[in-house]
């Protein structure tokens, strides 16, 4: 198949167009790189402040936990002194109770 003169004509007016679409993809790529390095570099310097807050929040559920654990302690210690010789008894309850469970075949 041979090639025409007429065929080159239209051929060279489609060659801006298309070489103008290839840069502007050429484009979009670099942009979309630039996007991505910036928003890996503010995820970067979030991390440090992100962990910091993460410790402070571990440490106050532990304060917390703490805090519960020394008014339980308070409780049982002051139970036994309410009781003033009223000679209803006590119930003695064991932490361990309900957690296992014996299931016999």
């Amino acid at each position: 198949m041979a090639v025409k003169p007429i065929d080159l004509q239209s051929n060279i007016s489609q060659i801006i167009e298309v070489g103008r679409s290839e840069q502007a993809r050429a484009d979009a790529v670099v942009g979309q790189q630039h996007v991505l390095e910036n928003e890996s570099g503010d995820k970067a310097r979030l991390t440090p402040s992100k962990m910091e807050e993460l410790k402070k929040g571990e440490n106050a559920v532990i304060r917390d936990q703490q805090k519960e654990e020394k008014k339980r302690e308070q409780r049982r210690e002051s139970k036994p002194g309410e009781g003033g010789g009223t000679g209803k008894k006590e119930r003695r309850s064991d932490d361990r109770m309900g957690h296992i469970i014996d299931i016999l075949k």
